[in-house]
C-alpha cells in the first residue's frame, strides 16, 4: 500500500532507466460504489517541459522513490483524457467528501493506493491529522508518529466538488437517511448544498428540506430560486411547509405559494393564520379521517387509496358529516377487526381521550402528551371541530431544533 503524495514528484524511468520526467498527478474513471482502477500518470517531461499522460498499462513498478515502465520512452503512445476522467491530486485532495458510512461530510488529506482485484487502485482517503502532516513532510520527524491514520473506504465516499458531476450519485448515498442528509447539507457551502438537493429526486428532495435546519433551510431555499424551491416544496407536509412559508420574505413565500392547488394552498392560507406556539401552528391536516358509520373495510380500501401520501398512519380520526370529533381507531385495531364492522364500534371514543385545543401552547401539548403517552393527539376548535393532528416528533423537534 502506497499513499499519493507519497508517488506524487517521483521519477519516471522506462525500461532503459531513462529519465522520463516527474509525476504530476494520477488519473482515474470514477465509478460509484467501486474503486478506482489507476488508467493514467500525468507527467512533466524533463526535456521537452511539456505535460502528457502515459497510460497505466505501461506502469511496471509504483514506489515512493522512483516509478518504472516497462517499454521505451519512445514506444509510448499517450492517453488522451476523456469526458469523466478526473485527477486525484487535482480534484480530490483537499476537497470535501460524503461518507455514506458515516454519514457526514470530510476533507480529503490523502489518498491510498492499493492493488484489488490484480488493478492498482484507490482504495481508501485518509482523512486524519496524520495524513495531512504526511503531505507536508512532517512524519520524517517522528513528532507526529504517535497519530493514527483514519481511512475512508473509497467505494463508501462520495466527491461533492471537483469533476465528478452529482448526477452519478451511488446508491449507498441515496440510501441515507434524509436527516443524515440533512446534516451533510447543513456542513456544506450553500452552492454545494443546492447542487446536493437539486441531484436528488424531488421526493427525497422534500424529505432533506423539511429536516434541515430552519436558518439553513431559508438560506438554501432562496439559492434554489422560486421554480426549484415549489417544485421540491410541493411534495413537503403541509406542516413542514407552513413553517418554511414563514421564513422566506413575502414576494418570496407569494412566489411558491402560487404553485399549489386550490385545496392544498386553502389549507395552506388558513395554517398560516395560527402562531407559531401553538397547537395550530404545529398541526398537520395531512391526515387520514373517516366516518363513524363507515366499515373496517372502508377505512382499510381508503387507506391502500391514500397511504403514499403520509409519512406513517398509526391512526384514523373520526368525525361526523359536520366535522366534529367523535374518537380515533388504530391501525392494529383495524387489522383484529372484523371487516363488516363500523368503525364506531372499535374506536375509542372521543370524550374518553385527551385532545389539544387549536389555540393551546406548544408546551401544554407537550406536557399532554407526555402524560398520556401519545405519539399523536387531535386538534379541535372550540366547537370539538377535528382541526389537525400533532405527532410527538414535531413537538420534540420544536423543543429541540437542532438535534
Amino acid at each position: 500500500m502506497i499513499y499519493l503524495s507519497k508517488i506524487l514528484g517521483a521519477k519516471i524511468k522506462d525500461s532503459a532507466d531513462q529519465t522520463v520526467g516527474i509525476l504530476k498527478d494520477v488519473l482515474i474513471k470514477p465509478t460509484p460504489g467501486e474503486y478506482s482502477p489507476l488508467e493514467a500518470l500525468l507527467v512533466k517531461s524533463k526535456k521537452k517541459q511539456h505535460y502528457f499522460y502515459i497510460p497505466y498499462h505501461y506502469v511496471e513498478n509504483l514506489a515512493a522513490d522512483e516509478i518504472t515502465l516497462k517499454t521505451l520512452e519512445e514506444k509510448i503512445i499517450d492517453y488522451t483524457a476523456e469526458v469523466g476522467d478526473i485527477l486525484l491530486l487535482r480534484d480530490v485532495m483537499d476537497q470535501q467528501i460524503v461518507d455514506t458510512a458515516g454519514a457526514r461530510v470530510v476533507r480529503v488529506n490523502d489518498l491510498q493506493i492499493g492493488e484489488a482485484e490484480g488493478e492498482m487502485c484507490v482504495l481508501g482517503i485518509d482523512i486524519s491529522t496524520r495524513g495531512l502532516m504526511r503531505r507536508l513532510g512532517l512524519t520524517k520527524i517522528g513528532l507526529f508518529n504517535w497519530l493514527h491514520v483514519n481511512l475512508i473506504d473509497w467505494k463508501q465516499a462520495q466527491p461533492i466538488k471537483g469533476t465528478l458531476k452529482l448526477e452519478t450519485l451511488s446508491r449507498d448515498l441515496v440510501k441515507l437517511h434524509p436527516a443524515d442528509l440533512a446534516n451533510i447539507v447543513e456542513k456544506l457551502n450553500i452552492k454545494q448544498g443546492r447542487a446536493l438537493v437539486e441531484a436528488m429526486d424531488p421526493k427525497t428532495a422534500a424529505k432533506i428540506l423539511e429536516e434541515i435546519d430552519p436558518r439553513v433551510q431559508k438560506i438554501l431555499v432562496q439559492a434554489l430560486g422560486p421554480e426549484k424551491a415549489a417544485k421540491i416544496s410541493e411534495r413537503m407536509s403541509i406542516d413542514e411547509l407552513v413553517d418554511l412559508i414563514k421564513l422566506l420574505p413575502y414576494d418570496e413565500a407569494k412566489e411558491v405559494c402560487a404553485v399549489f392547488q386550490n385545496g392544498r394552498k386553502s389549507k395552506l392560507e388558513k395554517l398560516l393564520t395560527y402562531k407559531d406556539d401553538t397547537a395550530g401552528g404545529l398541526m398537520t391536516t395531512e391526515f387520514i379521517s373517516a366516518l363513524p358509520g363507515w366499515t373496517v373495510q372502508q377505512v382499510i380500501d381508503e387507506i391502500k387509496r391514500t397511504s403514499e401520501s403520509f409519512r406513517s398512519i398509526l391512526y384514523i380520526y373520526v368525525a361526523d358529516s359536520k366535522g366534529i370529533y367523535k374518537g380515533v381507531v388504530s391501525l392494529r385495531r383495524l387489522l383484529t377487526a372484523e371487516p363488516s364492522d363500523k368503525i364506531e364500534q372499535v374506536m375509542k371514543k372521543a370524550k374518553r381521550l385527551p385532545c389539544a385545543k387549536v389555540h393551546q401552547r406548544i408546551r401544554e401539548v407537550g406536557k399532554l402528551m407526555t402524560k398520556y403517552d401519545l405519539n399523536s393527539v387531535a386538534v379541535v376548535d372550540h366547537h370539538h371541530r377535528l382541526l389537525g393532528v400533532v405527532a410527538v416528533d414535531d413537538v420534540m423537534r420544536t423543543f429541540f431544533p437542532h438535534a
